[in-house]
């Protein structure tokens, strides 16, 4: 251990200790080579020789974050390594002028806004960590130190009014790579518990786990009591007032399911981006704006106080299924939803409404997304509600029109970008319980991801190669779609058609990129031939499927004649 006034290497003299460890010491000093720049001094002792390396490893790691990441860092500079001493390794870095966040939140809970602006920081730092091709494993306040600012920081007890963020600690970094399954209980996923492969997603696990401690103040519960995994349900409990908001967002990020969480750091950023401006979810290429929130959350707890009269709720149902009538039956069953958000079925007689004309316009978007994102914790709980996202990715899928002024429904319908934003809720319906109740169209429902994936891709790039790396995949979701689809729609006609036009469509788009990957003529034509079949084994009986079958015959000896050539 290192006395006051001591000089290392003949420059940086030890002021006193900062703080200790088990194997290490660190110690504030001044670099009589920088103009008496503080510095901090990590001291670890070699009597285990892979505490010492593992140190080693993981400054080499933040040097090289901190040097990627120059413009907005959020790492600690590492001056030197120091390793001539038998005994110790000493590390030398910038010194942090701050306080865990750990301990800042043992006076009081963060505000809201300051939840927001920190959550922003943690998910920029995790989504580069990420890039930079690693898992951290192990986000939590305590790895994440608060700048002091110039004012009166010691006394300040408002967070908000605190500095910037770094991040200290990527020990669990490097023992991932080494595959040991070292978590902090209260924050940890349970696929880490479980000692399953971790992930991107494993990452948002633990960084909702620290916006729960942020907005609460209190630590979640440990994933596991006596052996046993905790649910989440269970871990993360809000009071009553806690920012809804930011209570939707945190329980997305701590989902038991990990396919039900956000999937990338970019994705959960955009969302606080959203959430910090006060606005609500829209698909892609949708930029209306919605009433207040304050707005919006009085109204509903006006009419939750209303529910509890259930004859009074009994009414409003009863009232919206029988209006018949396009906008009133739209309004109907919307103050069915505000009356109980929970209500499934009343969100599946909005999606079938929508249905009804072929098209799926930017009001009717902007509707039900708005009903769904206010009520979504309610709506989770119904039985119905994969069902409920199932539905809304088709009614993405087929009929999803957005500025499209075309007389033409065929022209409207299935649109790319309707495509890319179905995927959403095609995950959301790929749950185990679905699986069991509908196993049919949950298979759909991975086609239809894969699908989406390949039209999102090609959508941002449009470059050759990529498309290739694509092909062969898309080829294999196309032709599970055209074996699932009868069966999971047997009474849509309109369904299978729209479906069949779907991948001739993309056969027609992606020909010669099949071709190149080794999908011959043959095995191309069989598959379009299959699909004239059936097409032509419809029966249609309204001018929509009229005009969906007419399509699918007339275009097919066009696609023949392209693919002989590709």
């Amino acid at each position: 251990m290192l006395n006051k006034g001591f000089v290392l290497e003949n420059r940086y003299k030890i002021v006193n200790v900062a703080g200790k460890g088990g194997t290490s010491v660190v110690y504030r000093a001044v670099d009589l080579k920088a103009n008496n720049a503080q510095r901090a001094v990590k001291e670890v002792m070699k009597t285990n020789g892979t505490d010492a390396y593992n140190a080693r490893q993981e400054s080499l790691l933040i040097k090289e974050f901190y040097e990627k990441d120059v413009k907005n860092s959020f790492f600690p500079n590492i001056i030197e390594i120091i390793d001539n001493d038998p005994n110790a390794l000493y590390i030398v870095q910038d010194y942090i002028n701050g306080v865990s966040m750990e301990k800042l939140l043992a006076y009081d809970p963060f505000r809201h806004k300051t939840v927001l602006r920190y959550a922003k920081d943690i998910c920029y730092v995790m989504s580069f960590i990420h890039k930079c091709g690693f898992i951290h494993s192990d986000m939590k306040p305590d790895n994440i130190m608060v700048v002091r600012n110039e004012e009166d920081f010691e006394n300040a007890k408002r967070p908000d009014k605190f500095g910037k963020l770094k991040f200290i600690d990527f020990g669990s970094v490097i023992e991932r790579q080494e595959g040991t399954f070292a978590y902090t209980p209260a924050y940890a996923a349970p696929e880490q518990f479980n000692q399953e492969e971790l992930d991107e997603q494993t990452d948002i696990f633990n960084i909702g786990a620290t916006l729960y401690h942020m907005l609460t103040g209190k630590k979640p519960k440990n994933v596991s009591a006596n052996g046993e995994l905790v649910s989440s349900a269970e871990r993360f409990v809000f009071d009553k007032g806690a920012n809804a908001g930011l209570v939707r967002i945190i329980r997305k990020c701590v989902s038991d399911d990990k396919t039900k969480r956000y999937r990338s750091c970019d994705e959960l950023y955009e969302e606080l981006e959203r959430t910090d401006n006060h606005t609500y979810f829209r698909a892609t290429g949708i930029v209306a704006g919605l009433a207040a929130l304050s707005l919006c959350v009085s109204l509903f707890a006006g009419i939750m106080a209303n529910k509890s009269r259930s004859e009074d709720f009994t009414k409003l149902v009863e009232r919206a299924e029988n209006t018949a009538e396009y906008s009133a039956r739209a309004d109907a069953f919307e103050k069915v939803i505000i009356a109980d958000g929970s209500y499934a079925d009343a969100y599946l007689k909005l999606i079938e409404l929508y249905k009804n004309d072929m098209v799926f316009d930017a009001d009717e978007t902007e509707q039900i997304l708005a009903l769904i994102n206010e009520n979504i914790n309610l709506l989770k709980k119904d039985p119905q509600y994969e069902e409920v996202a199932y539905e809304l990715g088709i009614l993405y899928w087929y009929y999803y029109f957005y500025g499209n002024t075309s007389d033409d429904v065929s022209q409207q319908s299935g649109s790319t970008s309707g495509k890319i934003a179905s995927v959403k809720w095609f995950r959301e319906a790929q749950t185990q319980n679905f699986r069991k109740r509908s196993p049919d169209k949950y298979e759909i429902a991975q086609v239809y991801c894969a699908i989406g994936d390949f039209c999102s891709q090609t959508q941002k790039k449009e470059n050759e190669l990529l498309k290739k790396n694509y092909c062969s995949d898309l080829w294999d979701s196309m032709k599970a779609l055209s074996e699932l689809v009868e069966e999971a729609n047997a009474d849509s006609e309109i369904i299978i058609l729209e479906t069949y036009k779907t991948l001739i469509n993309l056969e027609y788009a992606n020909m010669r990129e099949l071709a190149k990957s080794g999908i011959n003529y043959d095995e191309q034509k069989s598959f379009l031939d299959d699909i004239k079949e059936k097409t032509e084994s419809i029966n249609t009986a309204d001018d929509s499927a009229n005009e969906a079958k007419r399509y699918v015959l007339r275009f097919y000896n066009d696609i023949i004649e392209e693919i002989q050539g590709a």
